[in-house]
């Protein structure tokens, strides 16, 4: 093979490519083995490795010419591995620090502190209540002790008052904090995680606001809030939050629904400010380059006002890491142009990388961190190929100018696969033409919108004027994404991607951009087809293991919501959680996960008796799913909630099914339910809960016990008429663990050896009561709160029962 054919990868051309590349292994290496070596070690180490390198450098430097170099190298590699894992060391001892001091409070949750703050930056959350950031310098104590540490705490508004709060205002105001959330679910966002990134330890409700005072100093909290006021004004309240969003990245207004649809329309990325918002802001100003080329201070002038902008927009933006990424590379693109130096984009890229990543190397796990990196390098990389398939004499008309929009997200969409599979779940298909009729309107509206929200405060009349056009825009792109997002289903629901198809996704990259090279384009060839094989094998390796029976016990706080997912993958609800007037499970738990697994319908529904906590959820869920059946006890049952979901199954003609012992239930051909309650001769009994649907879930060898809300007199019938056919591995304790059952006579029966109680942490019933606890725990049973754990999941693989771990989608992508 000539010259020609070969390829060597510059690396000495691309030195912060590669020194990015080493920084990640080293903070990759701190993420997963960071305990296993402290913070000290690591800088000894570090230490040691630079003295080497130094000696190496000065004792090698007139003999062993290859030693030398290699020995060099080999230190000065070590060396940026552990600077990279150091940084993350120190950034993670920062960040324990901040929460660690902030202790104390968590023995005040759900009481009441006064706090004196000053308000960083405010605005409203999906549900409309107002939202702020604050600093607090003083908290005083509900036993009216002084407490002078500092910390950041979420506030959320209560009443009127709170609409007085602006950035730069300092209060006094009574805080009822709350406890600090959670993961409890599988699709649940990592609330409190995220909290944590942004430096936030506490979060409450304001009750009472006792004294404000404005803050005359200017920051970027005021300049934020003055453009977002000012939005409020331009724009009419339903397009004003989509404005904040695509302008300045402040999503915090968008209902769920309008996140869902651009998400799924593939245009999410239109409302994460980056490098495409950037390059709509500084587009003008490249126009002007030839015009500083011509004077003598043109270039360092062109070069400060361009600084000065990019900080601008970056500060008004909140320095989001795309932003600054993207202001970055266009900080470094300008300076090259203005001074003739140009240098490869890949290589500025990486600078970019380098620089967030010390300011803060957990950005590495965010994921728009990864998908903005991404996107670029993706961009970088392929484009320049691709661009080729543009016929030439369209290239570089308006003709050619919209393909390579359509190209881009193509290329953008599929090359983001993994990744959107890994923390999202689906992948839009209907992406590339929903930015080919969106985005070449953007790079109108976000410079002319964002323009007129500055002069709105000088020259109204002109603003209102500028942004008749921007509202058009807004209209149209919010009906794209319905379009696509929600009429078309332009979307496909992808869960746990494998580790193969990173790898297919890399090599396909790389294969892509060193197509021109054969030595590339084979190699990486042969490691995609590689790849390829290997991500076949395992989908074969599990097609043909056991299947398995998973069932999940959701937290629904005081109420029960149990998913069974059979080997045959039929889908289960027994009960449907919670009702009250402030929402339901259906809306708040059910529904999202069967979103988040791409579940799109149910085959059944098992409803244990008619209470809100156990049924509560079930009208949401037959609005929002096909339902194949619902199977319940014949227990007539007074309430407007009872009514409702009987009448909803008339109306989208769901058949109801009534149940009672001897019955029994097909879930799929390796999965049956064998009724137990309630009793068919015996006269019902007043309470409800002693007219439960109770079965037995039946798995190869293994067996599930559920019983409802059943107390003493149902659990004596069932003990007294099935005796030893109780006996099964795992129980679903009744009546969330109150006095009345979990019997002795019962229990003694059954004999799990897991047993599962759902119930809230708080509840005004007591519950778990101490002696059905301990008749359980006397059984041998291991035993699992919901109110401890959150949800708790178990598989079975028809021999034995074992309880999974949660794994969260929105985490970081290597853990």
């Amino acid at each position: 093979m000539d010259s020609s054919t070969t390829y060597q990868f510059p690396f000495a051309s691309l030195p912060a490519l590669r020194i990015v590349l080493l920084m990640i292994a080293g903070i990759i290496a701190a993420y997963f083995w960071g305990d296993s070596l402290t913070l000290w070690q690591t800088l000894g180490v570090f230490t040691t490795a630079c003295f080497m390198w130094i000696g190496a450098e000065l004792l090698l430097s007139r003999k062993l010419t290859v030693w030398r170099s290699t020995v060099c190298t080999l230190f000065y590699l070590v060396m940026v591995v552990l600077f990279g894992a150091g940084m993350y060391q120190v950034s993670q001892e920062r960040l324990h620090q901040t929460i660690t001091k902030s202790d104390p409070l968590t023995l005040y949750e759900w009481e009441t502190v006064q706090v004196s703050a000053k308000i960083k930056s405010g605005g409203r959350s999906q549900s409309g209540r107002d939202v702020y950031e604050a600093s607090v310098s003083k908290t005083v104590l509900p036993e009216g002790a002084l407490w002078y540490e500092s910390y950041k705490i979420r506030l959320y508004g209560s009443d009127e008052d709170t609409t007085k709060l602006t950035p730069g205002t300092m209060v006094v105001a009574d805080v009822r904090l709350y406890a600090f959330p959670e993961v409890r679910n599988p699709h649940d966002f990592d609330y409190g995680g995220w909290l944590h990134g942004r430096g936030i330890t506490s979060h409450g409700e304001i009750e009472a606001i006792h004294s404000i005072s404005e803050n005359r100093r200017i920051g970027w909290e005021g300049i934020r809030s003055y453009v977002q006021g000012n939005i409020d004004r331009m724009f009419d309240a339903e397009r004003a939050p989509l404005a904040k969003a695509l302008m300045i990245g402040y999503k915090e207004e968008l209902t769920n629904e309008e996140r869902l649809s651009f998400s799924r329309s593939g245009l999410s990325h239109i409302m994460a400010v980056s490098g495409m918002h950037v390059g709509f802001i500084i587009a003008p100003f490249w126009l002007l380059i030839p015009w500083f080329w011509r004077w003598k201070w043109g270039k360092l002038c062109g070069l400060i006002a361009m600084t000065l902008l990019l900080i601008g927009y970056a500060g008004l933006t909140g320095f989001s890491a795309s932003v600054c990424r993207a202001s970055i590379m266009a900080w470094l693109l300008t300076y090259g142009k203005l001074y003739h130096k140009l240098r490869h984009s890949v290589n500025l890229l990486a600078v970019a990388a380098i620089i967030l990543l010390i300011i803060q190397p957990s950005q590495l796990f965010d994921v728009g961190f990864q998908l903005s990196f991404s996107a670029v390098m993706i961009i970088l990389l392929i484009m320049p190929e691709a661009q080729k398939l543009i016929p030439l004499k369209i290239r570089y008309t308006w003709k050619g100018g919209l393909l390579s929009v359509i190209w881009i997200s193509v290329i953008v969409q599929l090359g983001l696969l993994p990744i959107l599979a890994l923390y999202f779940g689906e992948f839009s298909f209907a992406g590339p033409a929903a930015n080919a009729a969106v985005v070449p309107l953007l790079s109108i509206a976000v410079p002319v919108g964002l323009a007129g929200s500055f002069l709105y405060g000088v020259l109204p009349g002109i603003s209102e004027w500028m942004i008749v056009p921007v509202q058009w825009v807004l209209q149209w792109i919010g009906s794209v994404a319905f379009f696509f997002g929600d009429e078309l289903t332009g979307y496909v629901s992808i869960e746990n991607p494998s580790i193969w198809l990173f790898m297919i996704w890399i090599t396909g990259i790389l294969g892509c951009a060193g197509i021109k090279y054969p030595s590339v384009r084979w190699k990486m060839l042969i490691l995609l087809l590689l790849s390829i094989n290997l991500f076949l094998i395992e989908k074969i390796k599990v097609k043909t293991s056991t299947p398995e029976l998973i069932v999940t016990v959701l937290d629904v706080g005081q109420g029960d919501a149990v998913h069974i997912q059979t080997p045959g993958g039929r889908h289960y609800f027994v009960d449907a959680g919670r009702w009250n007037p402030m929402g339901n499970s259906g809306e708040r738990v059910l529904i999202p996960f069967l979103e988040h697994y791409g579940i799109r319908k149910l085959d059944g529904v098992i409803l244990s008796h008619p209470h809100a906590d156990h049924i509560g959820g079930l009208p949401s869920l037959m609005r929002h799913f096909p339902i194949d059946a619902i199977y319940h006890s014949d227990y007539p049952y007074d309430s407007r909630l009872y009514e409702t979901y009987n009448r909803l199954a008339d109306e989208l003609e769901i058949p109801i099914v009534d149940v009672l012992s001897g019955d029994m239930i097909e879930l799929d051909p390796l999965t049956r339910i064998f009724v137990l309650g309630p009793e068919k001769d015996v006269p019902p009994d007043r309470n409800p809960n002693n007219h439960s649907l109770s079965f037995r879930l039946q798995y190869g060898e293994t067996s599930f016990l559920f019983t409802g809300d059943a107390e003493v007199n149902q659990e004596r019938q069932l003990a007294e008429r099935y005796g030893d056919f109780l006996d099964v591995n795992w129980l679903k304790t009744g009546h969330h663990g109150s006095r009345t059952s979990s019997t002795p006579i019962f229990i003694e029966q059954v004999r799990p050896e897991i047993a599962v109680t759902s119930v809230a942490f708080h509840n005004r019933f007591s519950h778990p009561n101490r002696d059905a606890v301990l008749n359980v725990k006397q059984a041998g049973a291991k035993k699992y709160f919901t109110s401890l754990s959150g949800a708790l999941i178990f598989s079975s693989d028809g021999e034995q029962i074992r309880k999974k771990e949660i794994k969260q989608k929105v985490s970081a992508v290597l853990k």
